[in-house]
């Protein structure tokens, strides 16, 4: 049954947030109905230190959040389905929603994999009613729930989508976030949060209650900000999404059960890790000019180095090769984390055909096609054997 939604709008611009809801969990519900109802969450094996990536509203209710290490949220949920995450689903999902809200307007800018702002000022209908009719569109063509919050800007209605999670509508103007949280507003963190707290600023209306020099004066250029968004007031545009523009990077990453230091404990996931960025490469028609290695240390530090290549690329073995390279050049001791980026994208149909690398191109599209069928497992390279194993 279809949530009730607000009456009237905000006079002006009409700006509405499309929030999907604990997506990647209900997408895989979809495919597993049997799990309806039960706490459920997406982020890899327990066995390794994954972190959650999404979780069911069920898991939410038990303390569960998105971010958190995988065994803590075992630990609240015990009871809890995991499973892994499977990009290439939710990126077919995500497709079919953005084809709803592109049947409305061009004036649309995606912020993640699963949530959008659109822009219905311009639109001859009431922003509300359009919000509930791509409720209902989404739910029909994907069988999934959004969440839409109205606003006369971006910040107000995201913080309206929030509101009205799940399967909600809420509408926002200015006046009416004035109990909300200072965490609430856009860009405040737990850090700026505690300092706001520590000279007795807990809510939107406390902040507005400060001059602007004072704000200045405690949080830097970030005060300025937050004086005008504490207020209501983000003068930012929506961006019209193009369904051409390409992704800035590809990118996969692997936690280790334990921190490793030899090159035979982390060069099976590295070849791993290449064999899934090459594969994303070549289904989404891209192709990177620059190749990553990121790296986790166990302090937790991050760490990342770049290699540009002569030509851009999309397959497998150049890209763990540089990798390969890489690793034996900086990681000098233990690693908790590593992941792989392509970067510098391209289409690939800018590829220039290669003489000696008709070979490799035949296996990696041919199992490719393997995959599609059976699974990301299903062929992989003999460095990689470990990692699937693991």
């Amino acid at each position: 049954m279809m949530p009730d939604a607000p009456a009237g709008a905000p006079s002006g611009r009409a700006i509405l947030h499309i929030d999907m809801d604990a997506y990647f969990a209900s997408v895989e519900i979809l495919g597993r109905p049997e799990l309806a109802g039960r706490p459920v969450i997406v982020g890899g094996n327990p066995a390794f230190r994954s972190v959650v990536s999404s979780c069911s509203y069920e898991a939410k209710a038990l303390g569960v959040r998105s971010g958190m290490p995988l065994l803590q949220a075992l630990r609240l949920a015990p009871g809890a389905a995991v499973l892994e995450a499977d990009q290439h689903k939710y990126s077919s999902y995500t497709k079919r929603i953005l084809g709803v809200l592109l049947e409305i307007t061009y004036r649309i800018e995606p912020v993640s994999i699963d949530e959008a702002f659109l822009d219905a000022s311009c639109l001859p209908h009431d922003p509300v009613r359009l919000a509930m009719d791509i409720q209902r569109r989404i739910l029909e063509r994907t069988g999934l729930w959004a969440s839409v919050g109205v606003g006369p800007n971006k910040l107000l209605a995201k913080m309206a989508s929030k509101k009205a999670k799940p399967r909600g509508i809420r509408m926002l103007g200015p006046d009416d976030i004035l109990g909300f949280g200072v965490e609430s507003i856009w860009g405040v963190g737990p850090g700026t949060a505690s300092i706001l707290r520590g000279y007795g600023i807990g809510t939107v209306a406390d902040m507005r209650r400060l001059q602007l020099p004072v704000l200045r004066l405690m949080l830097g250029s970030a005060g300025e900000a937050l004086y005008f968004l504490s207020r209501g007031i983000d003068p930012r545009e929506v961006r019209p999404f193009c369904e051409e523009e390409a992704p800035k990077s590809i990118s996969h990453e692997h936690t280790f059960i334990r921190d490793v230091t030899l090159p035979s404990e982390y060069l099976p996931a590295l070849a791993l890790l290449a064999q899934k960025v090459g594969r994303r490469a070549r289904d989404e028609g891209f192709a990177g000019g620059s190749v990553s290695l990121k790296y986790r240390l166990p302090d937790l530090s991050h760490h990342s180095r770049t290699r540009t290549l002569g030509s851009p690329t999309d397959q497998d073995q150049i890209i763990f090769h540089l990798v390969e390279e890489m690793a034996a050049e900086v990681l000098r001791g233990p690693v908790r984390l590593l992941g792989i980026a392509l970067g510098d994208l391209q289409p690939a149909s800018c590829l220039q055909l290669e003489l000696f690398g008709g070979r490799e191109r035949g296996v990696n599209q041919a199992a490719d096609m393997v995959r599609r069928k059976y699974g990301e497992k299903a062929v992989t390279c003999c460095r990689a054997l470990s990692a699937v194993r693991h």
